[in-house]
């Protein structure tokens, strides 16, 4: 009866649930695709301290615990002000879309907290777990395969750096419909572009030192997910050293 009144159906709350779910995946890969592309530097530069400086392309993907991207900075629930300020600006876009289209104001709130809720769920809290050793989808048949595909692709998007130093490819976090759809989408490591990861650090004036040094990592893990077979005995600025060598004595070396 409450809900005749309001003129609210079933099959309403499912449009209004899936067509915000599609509009929050596409904004999530249009503006991930946008922090890669330099088209906004103050903000690129925010995002890229994860890429280069927290889980850069030389450094284990899971060590541990998930150290937050966005230390030091302005955040909320480790999601850093490049992720904030241009969502919030699209929150309030289909809010007034919405209103102007004389969407019920039930719907709109549905669809509001929904656009809301799922950026939060895939680009932080799923996210972040994608960094982190023993998350429990990991250990639960129904999501394992699932989870692990996902976790795979977004392990190419850290490590995918192309010759201008942009990393193009796997915007999506745990669905990657877009990628397919714009033919963004890598399922295989490509050969890693040393060129290109030295123009990215150059552009963006990231601190070389810090690649390694920022976040402690296991020689064990970084041998494995790296497949370098010279790993340093002492510190981590030595191990970034070895990196160096590397990348002068195998540039065509793949990376696993």
């Amino acid at each position: 009866m409450f809900y005749a009144r309001l003129h609210v159906t079933f099959v309403g709350v499912i449009a209004t649930l899936v067509d915000s779910v599609v509009v929050a995946e596409f904004a999530g890969y249009c503006l991930h695709r946008l922090l890669h592309s330099d088209k906004f530097p103050a903000l690129s530069r925010g995002h890229l301290i994860h890429h280069f400086l927290v889980y850069g392309p030389t450094q284990p993907m899971r060590a541990g615990e998930y150290h937050d991207a966005t230390d030091h900075r302005f955040s909320l629930g480790n999601v850093g002000i490049e992720w904030l300020a241009p969502s919030a600006i699209i929150l309030l876009f289909c809010w007034a879309a919405m209103g102007l289209l004389s969407v019920l104001p039930v719907y709109q709130a549905l669809s509001l907290c929904t656009l809301l809720g799922w950026p939060i769920l895939m680009f932080s809290y799923l996210h972040d777990r994608m960094h982190t050793e023993n998350f429990w989808m990991t250990r639960v048949p129904l999501f394992r395969s699932w989870f692990l595909k996902a976790r795979r692709l977004h392990d190419i998007h850290h490590r995918s750096v192309n010759s201008k130093g942009f990393m193009d490819t796997n915007f999506g976090i745990g669905f990657y419909i877009f990628d397919r759809c714009f033919r963004t989408l890598a399922k295989r490591h490509r050969a890693f572009n040393w060129q290109g990861y030295q123009s990215a650090i150059e552009r963006y004036g990231l601190d070389e030192s810090e690649l390694v040094s920022l976040r402690g990592c296991s020689k064990a893990l970084f041998h494995k997910e790296i497949g370098s077979r010279t790993v340093s005995q002492n510190t981590n600025r030595q191990m970034f050293n070895q990196m160096n060598t590397l990348r002068q004595g195998m540039p065509r070396q793949n990376v696993h």
